[in-house]
């Protein structure tokens, strides 16, 4: 043990003392900063040398402390998890999101419409059945009709234009996930240049881990740490960002390819994102080409069942003029975007039976079919519905589950000011006592000098 190295033990004190309270400072500036991570320094004490004036037969307890430099608190296996959770929250509530729309352009009043105008074209049935040779009744029968196809061709309209929306919407979201992309790789140069130079660039740091969380809300990608202080990110199988480089993904929609796909610029094979557990690129996909070709395929599946039973019955029957074999609705209407009566039918052609003037038969049929029509009107507004809720209470229970990593992950790297505020006690009586240390050599090499 020597005198020098009592003064340096003491000096080296004061500055760790120094350098942990410049930490402390930073943290409590930095408190309602987002995405900031709590830091500390790192500390290990000073193997002892030989040197300077040496006080022979006593043994050394070391040679102070080395100062490591600046560390971010962060836990790699809290992090994984918040991401985790934000896939399926990102996805469960952007899913939810558009399913209620796709459940309101559908049926924007809670099905009655619809409901309504095929009960009501089902009943004016009735009331022909009831009055075969009254004009009046036929003349009903036929708004009844008119307002149904309405209803229908109404409905649809709806459904493209939120399919638009939502497309465009996705379209958005892609842009904003390739900008990440882009910035993560960004953020790996400046990363990897700070830390080939002896220094981690922790602001850097604390921005990357922003983005990967942001973009965990939007895909599932998998995150890998290098050597060098960078990420890739992959998914499903396909590097997203590797070092320096970046590739984006693109948006393909029909007619250029059979179903909505999202793809890596140059790649021809859609990535594996449709599901609404996928993020909001994976809830939006599953929306506009699952979810939204349903509904439209539901619908245009009762508008085909209508046309194809009400024309069947209608043209074995005979009208008030003598007409036979004639369509009640346009044949070639059969999506519910082209629904329509059949061009010129008159309230006189009307097939109401088959037999003489008072013959209601063939209304009385068709009238029969509402009920089972009527309750495929409700089961496609159901099933609607219910998924929409469905994917509600996903949102729910994931944002919860998510809510709770992320308190987690807060305890273990955010700022905590009573904390911080002990850590300035407690610093600040470190530095005092390297101080008196200091002053203690001081003495001590005084002495030795007067003797």
């Amino acid at each position: 043990m020597s005198l020098n190295s009592l003064f340096s033990t003491a000096r080296q004190g004061l500055l760790a003392s120094m350098a942990a309270t410049n930490a402390t400072g930073q943290n409590i500036a930095n408190v309602e900063t987002p995405g900031y991570t709590r830091r500390t320094v790192g500390l290990r004490a000073t193997p002892a040398t030989r040197g300077g004036l040496v006080i022979r037969g006593l043994p050394s307890a070391g040679a102070g402390v080395h100062i490591g430099g600046f560390e971010r608190v962060r836990n790699g296996v809290l992090d994984a998890a918040v991401r985790q959770g934000r896939a399926g929250t990102g996805g469960a509530e952007q899913g939810a999101l558009l399913l209620a729309g796709l459940e309101g352009q559908l049926a924007p009043d809670g099905g009655d419409a619809l409901l309504g105008a095929v009960g009501g074209f089902f009943a004016a049935w009735s009331d022909v059945a009831d009055a075969p040779t009254d004009l009046g009744t036929r003349d009903a029968l036929l708004a009844a009709a008119g307002h149904l196809t309405q209803t229908v061709r109404g409905a649809a309209e709806r459904l493209d234009a939120f399919g638009a929306s939502a497309a465009a919407d996705l379209r958005g979201s892609i842009d904003r996930t390739n900008g990440l992309l882009a910035e993560v790789a960004g953020l790996n140069v400046a990363i990897r240049t700070a830390r080939s130079q002896g220094a981690d660039d922790l602001d850097a740091l604390d921005r990357r881990d922003q983005l990967l969380d942001e973009l965990a809300g939007l895909a599932p990608f998998k995150v890998e740490a290098q050597a060098d202080g960078t990420v890739s990110l992959s998914i499903g199988g396909m590097m997203a960002v590797q070092g320096e480089d970046a590739l984006p993904l693109r948006l393909a929609l029909p007619p250029a390819v059979a179903t909505p796909a999202i793809r890596a610029t140059g790649s021809d094979a859609p990535l594996p994102l449709p599901g609404i557990e996928n993020g909001a690129l994976g809830a939006g996909l599953h929306v506009i080409g699952m979810a939204l070709p349903t509904a439209r395929a539901g619908l245009d599946a009762l508008v085909g069942s209508v046309v194809s039973q009400v024309n069947a019955a209608h043209a074995g029957g005979t009208g008030l003029d003598g007409s036979s074999g004639l369509d009640f609705f346009d044949p070639t209407g059969t999506t519910a975007a082209t629904f329509a009566l059949a061009p010129g039918l008159s309230a006189e052609a009307v097939a109401a039976g088959t037999g003489g003037p008072g013959d209601g038969s063939v209304a009385t049929l068709l009238a029969g079919l509402g009920d089972a029509v009527g309750a495929d009107a409700a089961r496609l507004l159901a099933d609607v519905g219910t998924e929409a809720r469905r994917a509600a209470s996903s949102a729910t229970a994931s944002a919860a589950v998510t809510a709770h990593a992320e308190a987690l992950r807060a305890g273990v790297s955010s700022v905590s000011l009573d904390e911080e505020m002990a850590n300035l006690i407690q610093f600040q009586q470190s530095y005092a006592a390297s101080a008196r240390v200091l002053e203690t050599a001081t003495t001590l090499f005084d002495t030795l000098l007067a003797l």
